[in-house]
């Protein structure tokens, strides 16, 4: 189904631009050395400035961060699927690594959100892959519709704090990078235009297999705990 049944589709609320942009991202970092992709997640608490989000990335680390304006898949609160299959993802130095892949149901906003557009599997720019895909980037939300309470839009059940997960778990090689990744399957479910997005498993935001002993966060299980040990959208800490 191509992007041109969004336009045509009746606005719903949470296709809104998240309001007040992004103003304070290095403050609210100063006292933590994180990954990219938990950094971006623990940011959707506070409104915060994604045009330093690349002075922020990991030192050697090359990443071409930029404000994309349409309609993109966010999966910051997403459980995911994995299908078994391997991903090709983009690498630091024009190359590529295979991870395992995992489908993630993700919902679909318009607005601003940023990118890597040499991150995941972009293409050095924000145009969609295709007509009938985009791509799944970030945006400041405190409410995402959520598949654990039937995509509900607004209000409690689309609340979507941040979930921390201890190291302790082992559990590091589950978390699922969604963040610059393209979405298909474009469809509507209980009013909600969502999109299928194909994710690396344990597949930090630089590239790199993440270890088993590292914590992470996520937006996805409202804060549950149990979520932690379910292959959800998140992003690892990483620690000097």
């Amino acid at each position: 189904m191509p992007i041109s049944f969004l336009k045509s589709a009746r606005k719903s609320p949470h296709t809104r631009p998240a309001g007040g942009g992004f103003a304070r991202l290095r403050g609210a970092l100063s006292s933590a050395a994180l990954g990219l992709g938990a950094m971006l997640l623990i940011c959707s608490t506070t409104d915060l400035a994604a045009q330093t989000a690349a002075e922020l990335a990991p030192t050697g680390v090359e990443h071409e961060f930029k404000i994309c304006h349409g309609y993109f898949a966010l999966c910051s609160a997403s459980i995911c699927t994995p299908t078994d299959k391997k991903i090709r993802v983009n690498v630091s130095g024009d190359g590529h690594k295979l991870f395992p892949e995992a489908d993630c149901t993700c919902p679909i906003f318009s607005g601003e959100a940023i990118a890597d557009v040499v991150g995941g599997n972009m293409k050095g720019s924000c145009e969609p892959p295709s007509p009938d895909q985009l791509w799944s980037i970030y945006s400041v939300r405190s409410h995402i519709p959520q598949e654990i309470n039937g995509w509900v839009p607004t209000g409690p059940k689309a609340a979507a704090p941040p979930l921390f997960c201890s190291k302790n778990l082992n559990l590091g090689t589950q978390t699922i990078n969604c963040f610059s990744f393209a979405c298909d399957a474009l469809s509507y479910i209980n009013g909600v235009p969502v999109a299928t997005c194909h994710c690396a498993m344990g597949e930090s935001t630089s590239g790199m297999p993440v270890p088993p002993h590292t914590a992470f966060v996520s937006q996805a299980g409202q804060g549950d705990p149990a979520f932690c040990a379910e292959p959800i959208v998140s992003g690892p800490i990483t620690t000097p």
